[in-house]
């Protein structure tokens, strides 16, 4: 039986992935800094340190391949970043290359690593890397470590906004919505791409399970995108509420109240929801990215509509 180690696996996309794997018949090994008060029934739990080589050896030992998830999205300082996303995946790779038995690697990287997308096309693999924020530039140097792996084989994904059932961001939006108020993510202009989480569990296995897209970098989304303000009506529509008010804000005024929820999330010992980093983010003008090049290797499109995604969501 083939052993997948997943870190993050706790997370939205690691649970849902986890499920998955047990159901195709794999062996799962989560691997965590703390072991959940409710595990997944039928998966292996290995608590490890990020910042310790030694510590991931012990928890890859026996595995075939890895999935890493785990990351660090809101941080108060670039040094935390660059510790829980540049270093934490650097360790994990050098681990999996003293480890005999790990054969493959599959990173999930973000479109922030590359960068916003201009005004007039789409992001693709083939433009140059341009990270707007800390989160961003340490996905990137997660991938540069990730491709020295000489134990195997690597597949490296970049998904733009992530939605689906249980995740805490969407969940933080869909709040605002049925409130009745919404603020604009950058450029009330601005236009987003999308991936359903059934669709990016389909991605994940498809790397693990061929080899065509073993080496490669993929962005991989539904190859439509939307305007920000198109995507809160689909989320009201989804919910049965009314489109709520928009307000819009210059990325100063953004970037202040980042570094307002910073102070004040650091005072009561919290993650924020929103910082400085992410505000930088939301001054691009468009986070979009092609899934052209993840098409034309895996021989299908068939992407989740946002509208559809939506829907199943708030079924």
């Amino acid at each position: 039986m083939t052993t997948v180690a997943v870190t993050g696996g706790t997370g939205f996309v690691g649970s849902a992935l986890s499920r998955t794997l047990l159901e195709k018949g794999f062996a799962v090994r989560i691997i965590t800094r703390h072991i959940p008060a409710r595990p997944l029934a039928g998966a292996a739990y290995t608590e490890a340190d990020f910042s310790n080589v030694e510590s991931l050896k012990l928890a890859l030992a026996g595995a075939d391949a890895v999935v890493h998830l785990a990351a660090a999205l809101f941080c108060r300082s670039k040094d935390a970043f660059v510790q829980a996303n540049s270093v934490g995946t650097e360790n994990l790779a050098a681990a999996a290359e003293a480890t005999p038995s790990v054969k493959k690697i599959v990173y999930l990287s973000s479109l922030a690593a590359g960068g916003p997308a201009g005004d007039d096309a789409p992001k693709t693999e083939a433009q140059p890397d341009t990270p707007s924020s800390y989160y961003g530039l340490t996905k990137l140097e997660g991938e540069t470590a990730v491709k020295k792996f000489r134990g195997g084989q690597f597949v490296i994904l970049r998904p733009p906004i992530i939605y689906g059932r249980k995740d805490s961001g969407f969940s933080k939006i869909a709040e605002y919505v049925r409130k009745g108020l919404m603020v604009n993510a950058g450029s009330a202009s601005g236009r987003f791409s999308f991936i359903y989480l059934d669709d990016l569990i389909r991605v994940l296995l498809e790397t693990l399970e061929t080899a065509k897209f073993d080496g490669g970098t993929f962005y991989v989304c539904e190859s439509r995108s939307y305007a920000w303000k198109e995507f809160i009506a689909m989320l009201a529509a989804g919910m049965g509420v009314k489109i709520p008010f928009m307000i819009s804000f210059s990325p100063w005024v953004i970037y202040a109240v980042g570094w307002i929820c910073e102070v004040v999330t650091a005072l009561f010992g919290i993650v924020p929801v929103l910082n400085r980093d992410k505000a930088r983010e939301a001054a691009g003008p468009n986070w979009t990215a092609s899934p052209a090049l993840w098409e034309k290797t895996a021989g299908w499109n068939n992407w989740t509509p946002l509208e559809e995604g939506i829907n199943k969501t708030f079924k």
